[in-house]
């Protein structure tokens, strides 16, 4: 038997001519690629002139009429058009913007990164919504949309658009839209890498002429202590070259005893230990003396600071001198300068209480005689007489007051004042303060007032020296005032209370705040003859109040008047 096989060819003419068209397409689209990948616009041209040539490029080989690049704007809210090419006219228009809010349906499928080959953009649902105001004014029948990845970013896409007709997208199609799409990617990422190139140079250039030229001195050591790099600023500290000073240790030039040296050994060991810890501290600065090379001491401040070496594995120390001789000389003059002062003040301090002892002698004779004869003990006085000792047993009392703030002063600035601290009732002593100065207050027609905060039962205190603070204070308010009232407020404040004196005084202008508080210091010379004092009252104040761990401070308008406050912190007794 005979088996005949018979098969039907009558297409096969038809098959020949789609794979040679098919050939046709590839060979072109390579062509394009290859023309693409020698093009001199990708290493010397601008984004826009390689977007052009790309444009143009895919436009002509798959015979679409409008190619374009869309790019995601920094929010993420839209895509904007970088570049469009359009075949018929042969023109490149760029700048519209696609919102994410207008089209959720086609954005959501873009943010899945693959490509959309759409045959047929008016009953797809993804385009749908895009067809009405944007595909169906240019009459796009068909779309390919390929991503732009650069890396795991997704920076936008590369979009094909069919006009007048369904077209049906082949894989080479596909294919070749995805490469265009690579060459998108391609030069972004050459020109970024390129543009942190160009910022790198630019860095490590800024840092070198940083290092070459600064003022303060600096090196690279290793673990070992040995110079790897350092500065002219370092050189010139030392007085060594470059060439002497590499290779060798660091340590070989700090001037130190041995107990020094392992200490310095010790920081950085603990500078080490807390770079691999991840602590906060990962430098530290000390106080190191130099050896110049004319043998010379130089007082220098280390900062080091620990820096990955460029192997990621090792560590290097960076190493930052700054010469303060000139600082330390300067220290060492004030310090010679604060010893001699704080001598002069303790012999000052140590006479004036010295003389105020010797004065207090015959000064309380002449005023125990002075108080016999007011009595009238050896005899009777005329008018006159009379007149005249009293005058002379009220300068003795002024002269003992003065003499009394004087003793204090100084005993507090010999550091010999002890305080006695007790619970004192605030209600009683405010009553007792403005009791003893209201004669005075009455005398210049004055209103004397006094607030107590509720709050404000018990101060804990020295009962005779915050008398003698508070005094000070309320006979100064009545000395300055010549019309209005002189007022005591007492208020409750954060751990302690607060004593304020409120007057309407003269003021004071807040230029001369800083000589209030100075013994025998009048602000005005004026003032100093209109009004009577030597200028203890306040400066003692202060003494007793920072003695307390309190302070007075003040606050003033010139020609309204001022306001006084004493601070008495919580105490234990």
């Amino acid at each position: 038997m005979q088996v005949i096989v018979v098969k039907d060819i009558t297409k096969f003419p038809q098959s020949q001519e789609v794979l040679s068209i098919s050939d046709k397409e590839r060979r072109k689209h390579s062509q394009t690629l290859l023309h693409l990948a020698s093009s001199r616009t990708f290493q010397t041209g601008t984004l826009t002139a390689v977007f052009r040539e790309i444009t143009e490029a895919a436009a002509h080989a798959l015979l679409v009429q409008r190619v374009s690049v869309w790019f995601y704007n920094q929010e993420g809210s839209g895509i904007e058009c970088l570049d469009l090419y359009n075949i018929h006219n042969q023109e490149h228009t760029f700048g519209q913007v696609l919102s994410k809010a207008n089209y959720p349906a086609y954005f959501q499928a873009l943010a899945l990164g693959e490509s959309l080959h759409i045959n047929n953009v008016i009953i797809d649902q993804r385009t749908q919504e895009l067809f009405t105001t944007y595909l169906s004014i240019f009459e796009v029948i068909s779309l390919l949309s390929t991503p732009i990845w650069v890396g795991n970013r997704l920076l936008g896409f590369l979009c094909c658009e069919h006009c007048h007709e369904v077209r049906e997208w082949t894989g080479e199609e596909k294919y070749f839209a995805g490469a265009i799409a690579d060459f998108v990617s391609l030069t972004i990422e050459a020109r970024e890498r390129n543009a942190a190139q160009l910022e790198t140079r630019k860095s490590e250039a800024l840092y070198r002429a940083i290092f070459e030229n600064s003022v303060v001195g600096i090196a690279v050591i290793d673990q070992t202590t040995q110079i790897l790099d350092m500065n002219p600023g370092l050189c010139q500290m030392l007085g060594y070259s470059r060439e002497e000073l590499c290779s060798q240790n660091f340590t070989d030039y700090i001037f130190q005893t041995q107990a020094e040296l392992d200490n310095y050994q010790k920081l950085l060991g603990e500078l080490y230990r807390n770079f691999h810890q991840h602590h906060a501290q990962q430098h530290v600065e000390i106080d190191r003396r130099f050896l110049h090379k004319n043998g010379k001491l130089v007082w220098a401040k280390l900062c080091i600071s620990v820096m990955p070496n460029s192997d990621n594995e090792t560590e290097l120390l960076l190493v930052i001198v700054k010469d303060m001789t000139e600082y330390k000389k300067t220290e060492l003059q004030l310090r010679a300068s604060q010893v001699a002062a704080e001598a002069g003040s303790r012999a000052k301090s140590e006479f004036l209480a010295t003389m105020s002892h010797e004065l207090r002698t015959p000064l309380n004779a002449i005023m125990g005689l002075s108080q016999l004869l007011q009595h009238e003990i050896a005899g009777s006085l005329n008018d006159k007489q009379k007149e005249y000792i009293n005058c002379i047993y009220s300068s003795g009392e002024h002269l003992l007051t003065m003499i009394n703030d004087i003793l204090d002063l100084s005993k507090v600035e010999l550091g010999k004042e002890e305080l006695s601290l007790e619970p004192i009732q605030v209600v009683d002593l405010c009553n007792y303060l403005l009791s003893i100065v209201s004669d005075r207050a009455h005398e210049k027609g004055l209103k004397l007032t006094h607030e107590i905060d509720p709050a404000v039962k018990i101060c804990i205190a020295d009962e005779y020296r915050l008398k003698q603070m508070l005094f000070n204070l309320l006979t100064n308010a009545i000395k300055f005032t010549i019309s209005g009232e002189v007022s005591l407020i007492v208020k409750k404040a954060d751990q302690g209370i607060t004593f304020t004196v409120a007057d309407t005084g003269i003021g004071i202008d807040p230029s001369q705040f800083k000589f209030l508080f100075e013994p025998f210091k009048q602000l005005d010379s004026k003032l100093n003859r209109q009004y009577e004092g030597t200028g203890l009252g306040l400066a003692l104040t202060r003494k007793l109040a920072r003695l307390h761990g309190g302070d007075v401070t003040v606050t003033s308008i010139l020609g309204v008047g001022s306001q006084f406050t004493l601070f008495v912190p919580e105490q234990e007794i």
